[in-house]
């Protein structure tokens, strides 16, 4: 069963961000449905908070609308890239951003306001213990850095021995091996992840991180 995405007052829920696109379109959730694959009842639970996406599921969303994965973070209209993103920049705070929480990762899209970023900075609580708590690993394009920020974590890869990491380490490595982490300390584990994409669809180098096992659409 999915996890529900947790936004505190301040944040622009999932729900609040697809409504709000539909409602440009002017599209009926049968026709939002048409265009994203999802059925109806999953995307009315989404719109209502009571069901959320991993962050896979996220970015097909997202290419399936034809928008910037961003898009779905905030509840305005789309806006226009800068032009070369000259002097762009993005400050974030206690309580910006967008969080999901699923039942492996708990992790928080960083710069969420930013479109076309060449690289994906996410914070990541793991709370995983076992690699059986996934279905399958997480494989993409690009490259992936994670650096322990708190606690002790173990990198488990399709090709190399599982590796351990404590705060202050870190590993650069091709995402496009399969992957997941897991939490491997006594106590919580929290990493900074970043991602890009080899040839990233509209410059954005967006990556699917959470896998909530993987459940499929309702």
């Amino acid at each position: 069963m999915a996890t529900a995405v947790s936004n505190s007052n301040d944040r622009t829920s999932l729900g609040t961000a697809l409504r709000s696109i539909r409602k440009e379109r002017d599209w009926s959730l049968a026709d939002m449905a048409t265009a994203t694959g999802l059925s109806v009842s999953s995307l009315s639970k989404i719109e209502n908070g009571q069901r959320s996406l991993t962050y896979d599921k996220l970015v097909q969303l997202a290419e399936s609308l034809s928008v910037d994965i961003s898009r779905l973070f905030t509840s305005g209209p789309a806006r226009q890239p800068v032009e070369q993103f000259a002097g762009r920049r993005s400050v974030h705070r206690g309580g910006d951003g967008f969080e999901i929480c699923a039942n492996v990762y708990t992790y928080e899209y960083l710069a969420h306001d930013l479109i076309g970023k060449r690289f994906t900075p996410v914070l990541m609580d793991i709370h995983a213990r076992s690699i059986d708590d996934f279905e399958e690993f997480v494989r993409h394009e690009g490259d992936e850095l994670a650096y322990v920020l708190d606690g002790e974590i173990e990198l488990h890869t399709e090709i190399y021995a599982p590796l351990k990491l404590k705060a202050g380490e870190s590993v650069f490595f091709d995402s496009k091996v399969g992957h997941a982490y897991i939490n491997v300390g006594d106590g919580p584990a929290r990493i900074l992840c970043v991602g890009s994409e080899a040839e990233a669809k509209g410059g954005d180098g967006v990556i699917p991180f959470a896998q909530d096992r993987r459940k499929p659409a309702e």
